[in-house]
């Protein structure tokens, strides 16, 4: 495993990420893709929206009203047409879209709100797919923004949108690589760029209107200034008061608070949990599920946090009923279950299977990795589906007084036959420890009919082949089932195995 440490902005969010490369990141999509589960930028208008209310030309309406329930570009072809409002000069129609949507409260089909969308259109002088702007393309657009603030000295979305723009340009200047790699001129326009952001941010907050956006940037700023968690937890604290569903503020904070950046192991897991439990109900898993799209925090690595992929799954679901489908969040969901450690074939087919061609290159990256996923998602979907079906039978068969009378005498004829393998094939086993578990069908007359352990060496092949030989011959191996065929499952720990050396 290689880690290569990183500031970037993407989707408009300051992130701080590192590139994994490992063999064992599943279906083989490089470890760089982890940067690109972006903010959720690229989303489709709704149909209900009303962008001609803002005196805008039909030709610009229609660049407004893409759908990304059918179309993963739209998001392009929106961004591209409020950037364009902005190197126009169009500041009145600016104003009037983005009030309009921090009013509203407008979200797009997918989840993601139209307001953060309006600010992530203004960052930089160049959209995706452009990697860079110019010095000269940085000038201009700065001055636009400028004029804007100038012209229109009470809104708030102009000093927001100057303040973020310097914060992409704060980027630019230290570059994509290792801190070790950044200029010392590189890390003094980061730091006055940054610094400037601040100050227009500070501005702003004198103004009557306020916005969600604003705490945004602010932790943005707390980031590239190298604040510490706790000042950034408070800031996100005054964030979650002011709009608790703005989940953008979460998805900074997330990423800051894992060990890499400024906070401790476990903090990011306890931080998201919390934060989705005070909600509560399905607007809290949603909440959960959009913050997990932040990048850097899923992508197959080992020190990548234990997010609950089963709170992820159910928020995907109650988003989609309360917002809609999005094309481009299908795809982020599927590289998402692709790459987590508990990494979920059975949802990610599914997405998969939804999307058909409409993958989307910001998450990918190149059609090859695209198609390396589906090919791993077939392959490996239906043997999930078949192993989850078979715990759910376990569990059901525990819900039972005779499964859990069963389970006893299961259990214990188990352990004795694995305990026997440990004398007999445990001499080469150097660590009695770790938590495994045993999922088996037995049949009619207690024969061995199916099944699998999680851990594998010696004792388990021992055990394997005395399973077989029971499915192979059918002579009975455990204890006569309720009814068959009977799928029973332990969780164990080695370290409840004294190991007795082969003689």
């Amino acid at each position: 495993m290689t880690e290569e440490l990183c500031t970037k902005s993407i989707g408009g969010v300051s992130i701080r990420c590192f590139s994994c490369s490992s063999a064992a990141l599943k279906n083989s999509v490089l470890g760089l893709l982890l940067i690109l589960v972006t903010s959720g930028f690229a989303v489709a208008a709704d149909p209900k929206s009303n962008p001609s209310s803002c005196k805008l030309t039909e030709l610009k309406v229609a660049g407004l009203d893409g759908n990304l329930s059918t179309d993963v570009h739209a998001g392009r072809t929106y961004t591209a047409t409020v950037a364009h409002l902005l190197s126009t000069e169009k500041f009145e129609q600016l104003d009037c879209l983005a009030d309009h949507a921090r009013l509203s409260k407008e979200r797009f089909a997918g989840g993601a709100w139209r307001l953060h969308t309006i600010y992530v259109s203004l960052d930089s002088p160049v959209q995706y797919p452009v990697a860079h702007a110019t010095p000269a393309e940085w000038d201009v657009h700065l001055q636009h923004l400028q004029t804007w603030v100038t012209a229109r000295p009470q809104s708030i979305t102009a000093r927001v949108a100057l303040a973020r723009a310097y914060l992409d340009y704060s980027y630019q200047a230290r570059g994509e690589g290792t801190s070790d790699t950044v200029s010392q001129n590189g890390w003094k326009l980061y730091k006055e760029r940054s610094a400037e952001a601040e100050r227009i941010l500070q501005e702003a907050s004198r103004l009557s209107n306020k916005c969600p956006e604003w705490y945004t940037a602010m932790l943005m700023v707390a980031q590239n200034l190298g604040r510490s968690a706790a000042e950034a937890r408070v800031l996100f604290d005054e964030a979650f008061k002011f709009e608790p569903d703005y989940f953008y503020n979460a998805r900074l904070l997330a990423n800051y608070l894992q060990p890499k950046w400024a906070g401790k192991a476990g903090e990011t897991d306890r931080f998201m949990q919390e934060i989705a439990d005070r909600i509560g109900g399905d607007q809290g898993d949603i909440f959960y599920f959009q913050v997990a799209l932040t990048p850097g925090l899923i992508c197959g690595c080992e020190d990548e946090p234990k997010l609950s992929m089963e709170r992820i799954e159910r928020g995907f679901s109650a988003s989609e009923k309360q917002y809609g489908t999005s094309m481009f969040t299908l795809n982020k969901i599927a590289f998402v279950a692709a790459n987590s450690k508990d990494s979920n074939s059975i949802l990610a087919d599914k997405a998969l299977t939804r999307i058909g061609e409409q993958w989307d290159e910001e998450t990918w990256q190149k059609k090859e990795n695209f198609d390396s996923t589906k090919q791993w998602a077939t392959k490996w979907a239906p043997r999930a589906a078949l192993r989850l079906a078979q715990e759910q039978a376990a569990q059901a068969n525990m819900r039972t007084a005779a499964g859990v009378h069963y389970k006893v005498v299961f259990e214990k004829t188990y352990r004795a036959l694995l305990q026997q393998c440990v004398r007999t094939d445990g001499s080469t086993v150097q660590e009695w420890q770790g938590k495994f578990d045993a999922l088996t069908g037995v049949g009619t007359n207690g024969k061995f009919e199916d099944g699998s352990i999680s851990w594998m060496g010696p004792v388990v092949m021992c055990m394997y082949r005395q399973m077989l030989a029971s499915k192979k011959d059918g002579s009975p191996m455990f204890p006569a089932p309720p009814q068959a065929p009977y799928w029973v499952k332990l969780d164990l720990d080695w370290t409840d195995f004294a190991p007795v050396a082969a003689k």
